[in-house]
């Protein structure tokens, strides 16, 4: 599968995305986190708050995942998708809100917060794989 044109088609993989997204960061498992990703073209790029420049290529984002595993001890990550386009043949853009709950190795006290994500994600071996990731923590009201 190459790029499928209809808009169902595309929310299911995208569904599919955020539910084992969700799963691996709730097992801490991040050899399948970095699964999801594109590794080789186009180059992955993360960017978050949490670092001053844009993570460039696969073995930066290896690195980020070994930090985030050595880091925490535990972790529940709840998701929703908020909206998604289709850009072109290969490229589709999701907004998707992620709320989280995260515990460090070292006993730190709970952290709970939310985050807006944007990926842009192109088709792989009938699947979408993230290759940007673009995150910013929000401050909800609720």
């Amino acid at each position: 599968m190459t790029s499928p044109s209809d808009g169902s088609t595309v929310e299911s993989a995208l569904t599919d995305l955020v539910r084992d997204y969700d799963k691996r960061w709730s097992s801490l498992d991040c050899v399948a986190l970095g699964d999801l990703w594109e590794r080789d073209d186009p180059a992955p790029i993360y960017v978050g708050d949490e670092y001053a420049a844009p993570l460039i290529g696969a073995d930066e984002l290896e690195r980020h995942w070994a930090r985030v595993a050595g880091r925490l001890s535990s972790a529940t990550v709840t998701s929703t998708l908020h909206e998604f386009d289709v850009v072109d043949d290969t490229v589709v853009r999701a907004i998707v809100l992620s709320r989280w709950r995260l515990a460090g190795i070292e006993g730190d006290a709970e952290r709970t917060g939310a985050s807006w994500i944007t990926w842009l994600l192109v088709w792989r071996a009938e699947r979408l794989r993230i290759f940007h990731q673009m995150e910013s923590q929000v401050h909800l009201s609720e």
